[in-house]
């Protein structure tokens, strides 16, 4: 990794995203005598547009939050189990393949983190069977990160991208030729996390449909033994409605995490799952009585502790001793969460210097990397500095609204 001091100036654009639950409220607190009237600073910020241009670093937009450790764990994988109304909003044609520049392991990375596996099952009696199937691909965004689904649309060449629900959008592949890209894709540069289980669990069903079995009771029953197995499971109705389902169910298939294959899967499984946090405390050891601390993390389900370890280990933040370094637990869930300055400075920024972050969370990388620089040159022990850090979180407020 490159020195601190061999950053130029550098304007990151990137376009990216956060799921709807990323997107809340947040406390507003501007200045140091309004701080120090605060046991400590709660902040969730919302992402929002614009960028900055810092000292040394790409600076867009940062996040401050609360530094607790009890952060929201994700799901690995969603399935759609009751039908909802969607409006499209992007059906142009996708531009080729060959026309996107994005690394196909950036999106098996990304897609790692965001996407979703799920077969449809519907009563519908129109059909034969009185039972409507569909296999679906999802990538589901808040509405202000729709650049990166059209940018993962021109880089698949199929798909739409519709509304789906107030703030959110959704990029969706139905079609058995455009969920074959998606094969195709995934078979080349596989998944790394639990979620190819549901992967391989969907690519067998979509072979089913694929030779119209779905339309018979046989191939109808074996989808609901595979769909059983697949994350979410069944919901109520198809069990009610078949009740001998147990019968038919299918075992998942045994998951273990084997290597990650690429710099650009982390660029773009932290572009979903990680985060770029700062905390703010009250301390004696400082002339202002504050303290200010960095975290980048990213937090999974228990499942996924092997992959933890190794995102340590691809950092190279194993310590002197060569003991895991940075790996946190909970009851389900495992996380990386890298605090210490040097290590966040040396090696977490240059790495996605050169592997960037896409898309709004860009915007957390640079606000991120502006406070760091702040940090090395002490100007957050100085009154004037840590106000500076405040307005920070201070503006992207007023930008927001």
């Amino acid at each position: 990794m490159s020195g601190w001091s061999n950053y130029s100036e550098i304007v990151t654009s990137q376009n990216m995203i956060e799921r709807e639950m990323g997107y809340r409220g947040s406390k507003s607190v501007v200045g140091l005598n309004k701080y120090i009237n605060h046991k400590s600073i709660a902040v969730k910020e919302q992402r929002v547009d614009g960028s900055w241009h810092g000292n040394y670093l790409p600076c867009l937009r940062c996040t401050l939050m609360d530094f607790e450790r009890n952060y929201q764990v994700k799901i690995l994988s969603k399935q759609t189990n009751i039908i909802r109304t969607y409006s499209t909003i992007s059906t142009h044609k996708p531009l080729n393949i060959k026309e996107s520049n994005m690394n196909p392991w950036f999106f098996t990375g990304f897609a790692d983190a965001e996407s979703s596996f799920s077969i449809l099952i519907q009563h519908n009696e129109t059909y034969k069977t009185n039972w409507r199937v569909k296999a679906i691909f999802a990538i589901g965004l808040h509405n202000k990160d729709v650049e990166i689904l059209e940018h993962i649309q021109s880089f698949l060449g199929v798909g739409k991208i519709h509304k789906h629900g107030v703030n959110s959008v959704q990029y969706r592949i139905e079609s058995i030729n455009g969920l074959q890209v998606v094969l195709d894709h995934f078979d080349k540069y596989p998944l790394v996390t639990a979620k190819l289980a549901d992967y391989i669990l969907f690519k067998k069903a979509l072979n089913i449909m694929r030779l119209q079995e779905h339309l018979t009771e046989k191939g109808l029953l074996t989808l609901i033994g595979i769909k059983f197995s697949m994350n979410l499971g069944l919901n109520n109705n198809i069990k009610e409605a078949f009740p001998n389902w147990e019968q038919y169910k299918v075992n998942r298939p045994e998951y273990t995490f084997n290597s990650i294959p690429d710099p650009n899967w982390v660029a773009g499984f932290s572009s979903g799952d990680g985060s770029f946090n700062i905390k703010i405390s009250n301390t004696a050891s400082t002339k202002i009585g504050t303290r200010v601390q960095l975290r980048f993390a990213i937090g999974l389900n228990i499942r996924e502790e092997e992959l933890i370890k190794s995102l340590v280990s691809y950092f190279n933040l194993n310590n002197k001793e060569g003991k895991m370094s940075y790996v946190y637990y909970r009851s389900s869930s495992v996380s990386i969460q890298i605090i210490s300055l040097t290590d966040i400075r040396d090696t977490v920024i240059p790495f996605f210097v050169k592997y960037p972050i896409q898309g709004k969370k860009a915007m957390d990388f640079s606000d991120f990397c502006k406070v760091v620089n702040m940090i090395s040159n002490k100007e957050h022990l100085t009154l004037e500095g840590f106000n500076r850090i405040l307005e920070i979180k201070a503006s992207m407020n007023e930008e927001r609204k």
